[in-house]
C-alpha cells in the first residue's frame, strides 16, 4: 500500500444547462425568465462565457460582495424561491398582492437606505489592451462606462480620445460578410449583431458558432 494525496477538487463552472438546471433545482424562475436570467448576468457583465462555461468577472465579484453585505436576505436563494412561490399564492387568489408587497418592501428600504450611506464607490482597474491610441500613441485601455465597456486613451485626462468596444465572434456575418460582435442593449441584455451596422441589420439573440452548419454551410448557434 502506498499513500496518495488527494487534493478537494472545486466544483465545475456552470454552463447554461447546469445553471438553468440549479435554478430548476432551487425553485428559482420560471422556465421562461430562464433565457433572460442567462441574458442579463452577461449583459451586465457580470459573467463571461469561456468554451462554454461561466466566468465571473472583476464586477462580478464586486457586486455580489456588495449585495451579500448589504442585501444579506435579498440575495439569499431561499428568500428567492420563496417569493416565487408568494408570487404563484397571488395569482391563484390565495394572498393579497398589497401584503406581499408591504413584506417585502419594509425590510428592504431600510437595507437601502443603510447602503446608500454606508457603500462606498468601488472603481474597477483598467485593463490595457494592445491596441494604440490614433492621437498620441498610449495603450488603449478598457473602461467600464453607464451603458458598458468601451475604450479610452490610457494618457487621459491629458487625451480624451475614445471608441466603441467590440467583443469580436470570429464569425463573418450571414448576409454581408463582415465580422458580428457582441453588443448590449438598451436593457443590458446580449445579442450579437453585425460590425457593419447600420449598413447591414443583421443581430440574433443566440450566440453563433465559429464552425458553419455541415448540411448548407448556413450559421450555428
Amino acid at each position: 500500500l502506498f499513500p496518495e494525496q488527494h487534493f478537494t477538487q472545486p466544483p465545475p463552472r456552470f454552463t447554461e444547462a447546469t445553471l438553468i438546471k440549479m435554478l430548476e433545482q432551487w425553485g428559482i424562475g420560471r422556465p421562461s425568465t430562464y433565457a433572460p436570467i442567462l441574458s442579463t448576468i452577461q449583459g451586465r457583465e457580470y459573467v463571461t462565457k469561456t468554451k462554454g462555461s461561466f466566468q465571473p468577472t472583476e464586477l462580478g465579484f464586486v457586486v455580489n460582495d456588495l449585495l451579500s453585505q448589504y442585501f444579506p436576505d435579498i440575495v439569499d436563494i431561499n428568500f428567492t424561491a420563496r417569493m416565487e412561490e408568494e408570487l404563484d399564492e397571488i395569482v391563484s387568489e390565495n394572498r393579497e398582492w398589497v401584503h406581499v408587497v408591504q413584506d417585502f418592501y419594509t425590510p428592504f428600504e431600510k437595507s437601502l437606505q443603510n447602503a446608500t450611506q454606508l457603500m462606498e464607490k468601488v472603481k474597477l482597474p483598467d485593463e490595457l489592451t494592445e491596441e494604440v491610441c490614433p492621437e498620441c500613441g498610449k495603450p488603449l485601455a478598457i473602461k467600464m462606462g453607464r451603458y458598458g465597456k468601451f475604450l479610452a486613451c490610457s494618457g487621459y485626462p491629458g487625451c480624451k480620445y475614445t471608441k466603441s468596444y467590440q467583443v469580436k465572434l470570429g464569425v463573418n456575418c450571414p448576409e454581408c460578410g463582415s465580422e458580428l460582435v457582441e453588443r448590449i442593449s438598451r436593457k443590458k441584455r446580449v445579442f450579437y449583431g453585425c460590425s457593419n451596422y447600420p449598413n447591414c441589420q443583421f443581430a440574433t439573440n443566440f450566440k453563433p458558432l465559429p464552425q458553419p452548419c455541415p448540411k448548407c454551410g448556413g450559421l450555428l448557434t
